[in-house]
């Protein structure tokens, strides 16, 4: 029987006594019933799931249109090739080959893909390996929690105000070119989609923050200075926010969390250690 388990007050569940396998049977109606959850919770954690790079695929593709993690600069990204949606997020490293994408720094509070027109809206992380000793934690907040949380004079003054989320890197395929035809050492914030700080969920209406992983970016409306300095307040609060949930996804853990409106980051960890996710996406909109 299926349940779900709170794992904090805030955000997350333990979905249990389901094998997801049987999702990708178009006859079943409980994907209706997941969606449901991940709405409700932000995150699901899914432990023991024992699937294949293909039933991963199919798996998301029940969420909606499957986001192609192809990036214009392709150097250092590792997909598999029999799934090129799915992306290998690794440290792992063999005869000098990197074997993923990623490394054991830590990795600070962001949502994926927001240098995108379309951002990202569900994220799947599913677990292959994991550090023995120490196994990183990924942690997860609800922006819509810290947005309510604002005071009412900021969440006014950012209302109407639209951040350029701008790539360090040449990642965004609609952007790559004018990134590439800047002179070295040129500054590219001026370069990317501009979403608003405020997010509504369309299902919903609820507000959510919705801040650029890029603490230095450009606010339409406001000079280089005024926009890091906001940019700085709204990270602060973030930083301080107190209500998230965190633990090491483990060998066969799936994790399915809602991208649109939620941050997460993750531990370092013993660079020596290995640790290998499977990442596939959907397609998100454009923010509203």
């Amino acid at each position: 029987m299926q349940t779900a388990k709170p794992l904090s007050p805030m955000l997350g569940a333990d979905v249990t006594g389901i094998d997801l396998n049987e999702l990708l049977n178009d006859n079943d109606n409980r994907i209706e019933q997941i969606k449901g959850l991940v709405a409700a919770h932000k995150v699901l954690r899914f432990r023991g799931q024992q699937l294949g790079p293909g039933e991963l695929v199919r798996l998301a593709g029940r969420f909606g249109p499957i986001r192609s993690l192809r990036r214009a600069n392709s150097a250092g990204t590792v997909h598999i090739p029999e799934h090129p949606q799915i992306k290998v997020v690794s440290n792992v490293s063999r005869d000098g080959t990197v074997l993923g994408d990623g490394g054991s720094s830590e990795n600070a509070w962001h949502t994926d893909g927001s240098y995108l027109d379309t951002p990202t809206a569900l994220t799947f992380l599913y677990g292959r390996k994991a550090p023995t000793r120490h196994p990183p934690k990924t942690y997860f907040m609800d922006l819509q929690a810290v947005y309510d949380s604002l005071p009412k004079v900021l969440s006014d003054f950012i209302a109407p105000l639209k951040a350029i989320h701008y790539s360090e890197s040449s990642y965004a395929t609609e952007y790559a070119a004018d990134i590439q035809a800047l002179p070295e050492g040129a500054d590219r914030r001026h370069i990317g989609p501009k979403h608003p700080l405020v997010r509504r969920d369309l299902a919903t209406g609820r507000l959510s923050l919705f801040p650029p992983r890029q603490r230095g970016c450009l606010i339409e409306g406001l000079s280089a200075q005024e926009s890091e300095k906001l940019s700085n307040v709204l990270w602060s609060i973030i930083e301080r926010f107190d209500s998230y949930w965190g633990d090491s996804i483990e060998p066969d853990d799936l994790m399915l969390f809602d991208n649109r409106f939620s941050l997460h980051r993750r531990e370092a960890f013993d660079a020596l250690e290995e640790r290998i996710l499977w990442h596939v996406t959907t397609d998100g909109e454009r923010p509203q």
